[in-house]
C-alpha cells in the first residue's frame, strides 16, 4: 500500500515533466521555422546602405520633389541608389524584399518636439543596380515654421472659418495662399509639408498640413485642420478644412 501511494504521485510529476518538455519542444520548432536566413544578398545590402551609429537627415524639401522614379515611357531611369548614398549617406532603416529583391530604405531625423521627418524610398532592382520606383515624406521645413509653445494662437470662430477661401477649379477659386493664411490667423501649431509619388503612373502630390490649436478656458478641444497643395507656380493653396470650433 505504501509503495502505491508513492508511486501515484511520481507518475504524475513524469507525465507533467513529459508535457512540458513536449510544449518546450514545439515552441523551439516554432522559432526556428519563423526565422529567416538573410541571403549573402541580402546581407551585403544591409552593410553598404545601414547607418548602424549616429545618422544626419541631410534631405531638403526641394531634393526630395526634384527626385525622379522609374518611368520608362517618360524616358526616366530614376534615381540610382548609388546617387542617393553618395549624396545623403546611409539610412537609418533598411527592408529588403526576397521575392523580387526589390529594398525600401527609410531615412528620419531627430525628434523635435515629439515629431520629425522622414522619407521612404523603393529601389527596384535593376541589372546589377537598382532604381527609385516610389518615394513617400513627411517634412518639417523651417520654411514654414509653427507657433513657439510659449506663444498663445489666433482663436478661431466659426464666422472665420466659414470665410475661408478653398481651391475649387469648378467656379473659378484659386484658394487661400499659405502666406494670406499665416497673415490673418498667424502661425499653426504643427506644420508639416508631404510628398508622395508610388510609382510612375502615378503624379507626384505636394502638400503642406497646417494645425491650429486653438482651445482656452471657456472652449475646449478646439483645432483647425488646413490641407493646402502646392500648385505649377509653386504657391502652396487651401484645398481642404476641417474643424471643431464652437467659439
Amino acid at each position: 500500500f505504501l509503495t502505491i501511494c508513492l508511486m501515484i504521485p511520481l507518475g504524475k510529476v513524469m507525465i507533467m515533466w513529459g508535457l512540458k518538455s513536449a510544449y518546450e519542444g514545439l515552441g523551439q520548432s516554432s522559432i526556428s521555422s519563423t526565422v529567416r536566413q538573410k541571403s549573402s544578398e541580402e546581407l551585403k545590402l544591409e552593410e553598404n546602405v545601414l547607418e548602424r551609429g549616429n545618422h544626419r537627415f541631410t534631405w531638403t524639401t526641394e531634393e526630395i520633389i526634384n527626385l525622379q522614379i522609374k518611368d520608362p515611357a517618360a524616358g526616366q531611369n530614376g534615381a540610382s541608389l548609388d546617387q542617393v548614398l553618395e549624396k545623403h549617406g546611409k539610412a537609418s532603416s533598411f527592408f529588403y524584399t526576397e521575392s523580387n529583391g526589390n529594398i525600401e530604405l527609410n531615412y528620419t531625423s531627430e525628434i523635435t518636439q515629439g515629431r520629425h521627418s522622414s522619407l521612404r524610398l523603393t529601389f527596384e532592382k535593376d541589372g546589377a543596380g537598382y532604381h527609385l520606383i516610389a518615394k513617400r515624406a513627411n517634412i518639417l521645413d523651417e520654411a514654414y515654421p509653427t507657433l513657439p509653445l510659449e506663444h498663445s494662437p489666433h482663436l478661431w470662430t466659426k464666422d472665420e472659418i466659414a470665410g475661408l477661401q478653398v481651391r475649387d477649379e469648378s467656379t473659378g477659386h484659386t484658394g487661400m495662399s499659405y502666406e494670406e493664411i499665416v497673415q490673418l490667423f498667424g502661425l499653426p501649431r504643427e506644420s508639416e509639408v508631404f510628398i508622395s509619388r508610388l510609382d510612375a503612373a502615378d503624379s507626384q502630390r505636394i502638400g503642406l498640413e497646417l494645425k491650429y490649436l486653438t482651445s482656452d478656458e471657456v472652449y475646449d478641444n478646439e483645432w483647425v485642420h488646413l490641407t493646402l497643395h502646392r500648385q505649377e507656380d509653386g504657391v502652396f493653396r487651401l484645398t481642404t478644412v476641417t474643424s471643431h470650433i464652437d467659439r
